[in-house]
């Protein structure tokens, strides 16, 4: 019986947020816009108006939206490339190439793009094990602007988000140096702005820079863009990766790993959350963008 009631929840797609993950709410599904996501090596976008989901091209992940509807990504074959495409996937433009292992380390592994507000940068995180930091570098030519963080003293940087003043909130290593970071604008100066949390990851600032959504312990959190009042939205069985805010800051696109695979919408001011009907899974460990 119980098996059977757990599976009406889900077909539901609502529960509470900061409590039992079994109520039901008959809310529509009310949301717009496009998520852009990828699975494997195929970069594909989620309507969210009719659920419907479609491949746009392959040998390529992790996208980020352009403002002039280009897609920044970073291509698989036969080296890894960071690119702008149209929505083919036919058309092409090289940011940065990238090199083999005897190259510079910033140039050996491109993952989680992301563009700056002013569409000048492009902030990246390189090999999340033998080399997990952050590179600013010029979203025209692919020019190293920053590196933030430092591995080999012990503060590696990963999992990097622009907030629109320009600076980047990012994440400190579990095993190191864990908490959240803010970069300054000028890409000089770095402080920890969390109020000594464990365990946290891929921090996305919502694009009205008030907030900052971020993972712990699978779960979705956010708290101010100060650090302060750090609050978890969900708890119950499910657990979560890659928050990322619609363009409004008034929910959250998150993936639940265990199980589904499926993109996860919070809505804040409801305290709920809804599974995204269709057909649709992405990769855990890719990124999600949302744009109207």
């Amino acid at each position: 019986m119980k098996s059977i009631i757990i599976s009406i929840m889900l077909l539901s797609g609502i529960v509470f947020l900061g409590g039992c993950s079994d109520t039901v709410s008959p809310v529509a599904f009310p949301y717009k816009g496009n998520i852009f996501y990828s699975n494997g090596g195929e970069v594909s976008r989620l309507q969210l108006s009719n659920q419907v989901s479609s491949t746009l091209f392959t040998n390529a992940r992790h996208p980020d939206v352009a403002n002039n509807g280009k897609i920044l990504a970073v291509e698989i074959s036969p080296r890894t490339r960071l690119i702008f495409s149209d929505l083919t996937g036919a058309n092409r433009e090289t940011v940065l190439a990238g090199v083999d292992y005897t190259g510079p380390k910033s140039r050996q592994y491109m993952n989680k793009p992301r563009l700056s507000y002013d569409q000048r940068y492009v902030v990246y995180e390189s090999d999340n094990v033998y080399n997990p930091n952050s590179y600013v570098v010029s979203a025209s030519d692919g020019t190293l602007i920053a590196i933030i963080g430092d591995y080999d003293k012990k503060q590696p940087m990963v999992s990097p988000s622009w907030a629109p003043d320009g600076s980047i909130v990012v994440a400190g290593w579990k095993s190191m140096n864990n908490g959240i970071y803010k970069v300054s604008p000028d890409f000089s100066s770095i402080v920890r702005i969390d109020p000594n949390l464990t365990n946290v990851d891929e921090p996305s600032v919502s694009p009205d820079g008030k907030f900052i959504a971020f993972t712990r312990d699978g779960q979705v959190w956010i708290m101010g863009i100060d650090g302060s009042n750090p609050t978890q939205l969900y708890v119950g069985d499910k657990y979560f990766r890659m928050p990322t805010w619609s363009p409004d800051s008034k929910y959250i696109a998150s993936v639940q790993t265990n199980g589904t695979g499926r993109i996860h919408i919070f809505d804040i001011d409801a305290k709920s959350v809804a599974e995204v009907p269709g057909v649709h899974y992405v990769s855990p460990e890719h990124q999600l963008c949302w744009r109207y």
